[in-house]
């Protein structure tokens, strides 16, 4: 494809691509497949959204790619799908066994907890957030959960129907930290845990705000740097800097650069968008520049890296 990615800013939009009904209520979607695939065909083109997505797969085949990592779809396992991410699946087959939730940025920032409980809780950074395989007690308990949010969504009493969502959805998210505490507990050394313990409030919103924000590609109309986040969170530059090294071990150009790598990953990955397109998308003046900090980060170049994970 040689046009950018389509951005769905609203479920409307999103609903009308996927042929699907609209929402219930604003601000949060809630469906449990159990039939065929609804999309025109077996495959998802990339596209971009603006809310948070979590899938329950029970049953179901194919490859699914959310940011830069690239999956073969597992079950049972929760998928997430964090703000701002390209995301693009390929069924194998039509038949499928899911929960989907969707709730947008501003669901969230309507309920304080969930609020603060993504704030703070790491796995909904775009590069933390990979598949979680949960056992056949796990995946009951979360089944559970999921009939809860799912009777209330289709429930007919619209009195307090939100906020009974909101908490649940609440209660589902520390589950998935459970699990996700669990899953890293066995893939990380002490050093990390601890680390990881050490990460406060003020860090974690650089790491989200960094992880949300749009302005990374097309940023022509402002100077993306440091300063920028610092502004944003109302510190000084040098503050947050420090805050991040001691409690990270990375600079503030560090999770700069990162990021920069996670989406030009991702373009080069799920899209055929030109390199020099790439760059520019990325505010690199001179497709130059881009292939050079793209092969210092990664030690391959962007058209290397393209064929290593063509499939």
């Amino acid at each position: 494809m040689e046009n950018d990615v389509p951005f769905f800013e609203n479920f409307d939009d999103f609903f009308k691509a996927l042929n699907i009904p609209p929402s219930r209520f604003e601000g949060i979607y809630v469906d449990k497949l159990d039939r065929l695939w609804t999309h025109p065909s077996l495959e998802m083109p990339p596209f971009k959204h603006n809310f948070y997505g979590i899938k329950l797969l029970i049953k179901g085949e194919g490859v699914m790619r959310i940011g830069k990592w690239k999956q073969t779809l597992m079950s049972p396992a929760v998928y997430i799908s964090p703000p701002n991410q390209i995301a693009s699946c390929v069924m194998k087959d039509s038949n499928i066994l899911e929960y989907a939730l969707a709730i947008s940025v501003k669901f969230v920032e309507n309920h304080l907890k969930l609020k603060h409980f993504i704030s703070v809780f790491d796995y909904f950074q775009a590069d933390k957030s990979t598949p979680i395989v949960v056992e056949q007690e796990e995946l009951e308990d979360l089944m559970g959960i999921f009939d809860c949010i799912y009777e209330e969504y289709n429930s007919d009493e619209k009195e307090g129907s939100i906020e009974i969502m909101a908490s649940a959805i609440l209660i589902l998210f520390m589950k998935i930290k459970r699990l996700h505490l669990k899953y890293i507990a066995a893939n990380t050394t002490l050093d990390d845990n601890a680390t990881l313990k050490k990460v406060d409030t003020l860090s974690n919103r650089f790491l989200k705000l960094l992880q949300e924000d749009n302005q990374i590609e097309n940023s022509e109309t402002i100077e993306y740097n440091i300063a920028y986040f610092a502004s944003k969170l109302a510190v000084h530059q040098n503050y947050l800097s420090s805050k991040l090294k001691s409690e990270t071990g990375k600079s503030a150009k560090e999770h700069l650069d990162a990021k920069i790598i996670h989406t030009a990953k991702t373009l080069l990955q799920q899209t055929d968008l030109p390199i020099k397109k790439i760059a520019s998308n990325l505010n690199f003046k001179e497709s130059s520049h881009f292939n050079n900090f793209f092969k210092k980060q990664t030690l391959v170049t962007p058209n290397q890296f393209r064929k290593e994970v063509s499939y």
